[in-house]
C-alpha cells in the first residue's frame, strides 16, 4: 500500500491556522484601536489615527527590510517545496515478521519474502490460478497485503477474488493470528490459447 502525509498535513494545517488566526486577531485590534497605548512583544502600538505600518524614509532601513522580507520568503518557499514533496505517495518495505511460541518458549524472525512465497503458493493451488505475485507491507500487526493473480477469460471473477480473500485471512489467522489491515487484489486475465481441430477429407473418385 502506498502511504500519504497526512498525519503532517493535519499538524501543518493546524499551526498554519492557528499563525492566521492570531495575526489577524492582532491586527484587527490593532486597526480598531483597542490596543491603543500598549505594547505588544516590545512594539508599541500606533494610535487610532497613525498608519499600521510607518517606514522611515531612511534607505537603509528601507534596504533592511527588504533583505528580511526577501530571506523570510525564500526560506517559506522552501518549506513549501518540502511540503509538496512530502505528498508523493510513498511504499513502506514490511518489517521482519514475529511469531510468539504458543507456550512462550520462544519467538521465530522470518522474513517477509518467505510469507510472501508462501502466500502466493496457497494461491495459485485455486481453481482457475495459473500464476500469483504477493507483496507485503506494513508491520507484522497490521500487515498491507497485495495480491497480482492471473486467471483466465472464463473465470468468474467475484468468486475467484473472494476465493483469494478467504484463502489469504483463513491463512493469516491461522499463522499470525490476526487479518490483514488491507488486502488488495489486483487481477491479470489471460486469453486461453484456441485449440486447433482438424478435419480429413476423404478422396473420392467419380465414374464415367
Amino acid at each position: 500500500m502506498r502511504h500519504t502525509a497526512g498525519r503532517l498535513n493535519r499538524v501543518w494545517l493546524t499551526i498554519t491556522g492557528l499563525i492566521l488566526i492570531l495575526g489577524a486577531g492582532i491586527t484587527a485590534a490593532i486597526g480598531l484601536g483597542l490596543l491603543e497605548g500598549h505594547t505588544v512583544a516590545g512594539f508599541r502600538a500606533p494610535d487610532r489615527d497613525q498608519p499600521i505600518l510607518d517606514l522611515p524614509d531612511d534607505p537603509a532601513t528601507t534596504t533592511t527590510i527588504a533583505t528580511v522580507l526577501v530571506v523570510a520568503g525564500i526560506i517559506l518557499g522552501l518549506f513549501c517545496v518540502l511540503w509538496l514533496l512530502a505528498q508523493v505517495p510513498r511504499k513502506h518495505g514490511a518489517s521482519d515478521l514475529k511469531l510468539q511460541d504458543p507456550e512462550n518458549r520462544g519467538l521465530t524472525v522470518m522474513k517477509p519474502g518467505l510469507l510472501e512465497d508462501a502466500i502466493s503458493d496457497r494461491v495459485e493451488e485455486l481453481e482457475n490460478i495459473s500464476k500469483a505475485t504477493t507483496i507485503i507491507r506494513g508491520s507484522f500487526r497490521a500487515p498491507d497485503i497485495t495480491v497480482r493473480i492471473t486467471t483466465t477469460s472464463h473465470a468468474d471473477l467475484p468468486s475467484v477474488v473472494a476465493d483469494v480473500e478467504h484463502r489469504i485471512k483463513h491463512d493469516l489467522r491461522l499463522t499470525l493470528g490476526r487479518e490483514p489491515a488491507s488486502l488488495g487484489v489486483a487481477i491479470d486475465v489471460k486469453d486461453e490459447p484456441k485449440k486447433e481441430s482438424s478435419v480429413t477429407l476423404g478422396a473420392s473418385s467419380a465414374h464415367t
